[in-house]
C-alpha cells in the first residue's frame, strides 16, 4: 500500500485527482477501507492503489440550512448527523438511520459520503436520503454535478460516480409539513447490517402518493423505490386506515426485486412488519400524544 496523500483543502484534492493516473481509494472515516484491508483487496500487486486521505478538507464538513436546503458536508460523521437539531427537525429519517449504524465506534468514524460512495447494497441511509429527495454534489477536476442519491447507485457495491468525482455534500431539499420515518431489521441488536431497511416521506397536510416516497434497501442494491407502496397512501383518515394495502404493496416490491432468492419468504414476511412500524411511527409524528393531564 502506497504513502497517503493527505490534501487540506478542497482545491488540493482536485489537484491531486486531476494529476492521478493509477488507481486510487479515497479515505474519509476509513470504516470501509479497513474491511477491505483486513481482505487483501489493496494488497494485489496489479491494484496497488493510492491512498488519498480527506479528512482533512474542512469545506467537506458542517450541517447547516442555506436557502431552502438543508447542507450535510460529506465528511459528518453518523454521530454527528444522528445528534444534530436540523435533522432531527427536517430529516428524522436520516437522523433514525445514521443511529442505526453500526456500533457507536463506526458510528464516530463513519461519514455520510462514505456511506453513499462505498455504495453497499446493505447500507443504512441511503434509503433514508433517497426519501428525502436528496442530491449529492459531486466535484471533480472537471466541475461539479447534482447526482440524485435514488438513482447514485449502479449496481451492489457500485456507485455512478466517475472516477475523479468525490461527494463534497448532501443537499435536502426542505418541503413544508413533511414527515419521515426509518425501520431496520438487523442480524442482532449491536453492530448490525441490515438484513431490510426502510424509509418513507411523506406531507403530514396532504397524505397523497404525490407527496409519498418509499423507498427500502437490502434488495439486491442501496435503494429501491417502490411505487406502489406510494400509491396506497391516498390521502387516508388516518395512515392506520391503509395499513394492509401499504404492508400488500411492499410485500410486492420484494417479490420482484429478488425473484427466485432464498431470502425471498423472510424477506416478504419481515418487510411487511417493518411497514406496520414505519406507519405507525409517521402516525405519531402526525398525531403527537397528547400531553399529561396536571397533576
Amino acid at each position: 500500500m502506497n504513502t497517503p496523500h493527505m490534501p487540506e483543502s478542497l482545491s488540493g484534492l482536485l489537484v491531486l485527482l486531476a494529476g492521478h493516473n493509477g488507481p486510487c481509494v479515497l479515505v474519509a472515516g476509513g470504516t470501509d477501507v479497513l474491511a477491505k484491508l483486513s481482505r487483501g483487496i489493496t494488497h494485489d500487486p496489479q491494484i496497488n492503489p493510492s491512498i488519498i486521505d480527506i479528512s482533512r478538507v474542512n469545506e467537506m464538513r458542517g450541517i447547516a440550512l442555506r436557502d431552502d436546503t438543508l447542507r450535510i458536508g460529506a465528511l459528518e460523521t453518523m454521530t454527528a448527523i444522528a445528534e444534530n437539531a436540523l435533522v432531527i427537525k427536517y430529516a428524522a429519517c436520516l437522523a433514525t438511520a445514521a443511529a442505526c449504524l453500526g456500533s457507536w465506534q463506526i458510528r464516530n468514524r463513519a461519514t455520510i459520503g462514505g456511506n453513499i460512495a462505498n455504495a453497499s447494497p446493505a447500507a443504512d441511509t441511503p434509503p433514508a436520503l433517497a426519501a428525502l429527495d436528496a442530491l449529492a454534489l459531486a466535484v471533480s477536476p472537471r466541475g461539479s454535478r447534482e447526482v440524485p442519491v435514488s438513482g447514485a447507485f449502479a449496481a451492489a457495491n457500485r456507485s455512478v460516480l466517475e472516477k475523479d468525482e468525490v461527494i463534497a455534500e448532501l443537499c435536502i431539499p426542505l418541503t413544508p409539513r413533511r414527515i419521515s420515518a426509518f425501520g431496520k431489521i438487523g442480524s442482532r441488536r449491536e453492530v448490525s447490517i441490515a438484513r431490510l431497511n426502510l424509509a418513507v416521506a411523506i406531507s403530514a397536510e396532504t397524505l397523497s402518493p404525490a407527496s409519498a416516497r418509499v423507498f427500502a434497501g437490502t434488495l439486491g442494491k442501496a435503494v429501491l423505490r417502490c411505487p406502489g407502496a406510494e400509491a396506497a397512501l391516498q390521502g387516508p383518515e388516518s395512515l392506520d386506515s391503509v395499513r394492509d394495502a401499504f404492508c400488500a404493496a411492499l410485500a410486492d416490491a420484494v417479490e420482484n426485486a429478488i425473484p427466485g432468492r432464498s431470502t425471498l419468504p423472510y424477506k416478504r414476511s419481515a418487510i411487511q412488519a417493518l411497514g406496520e412500524d414505519v406507519l405507525a411511527m409517521l402516525d405519531r409524528a402526525i398525531r403527537p400524544p397528547a400531553e399529561a393531564p396536571n397533576g
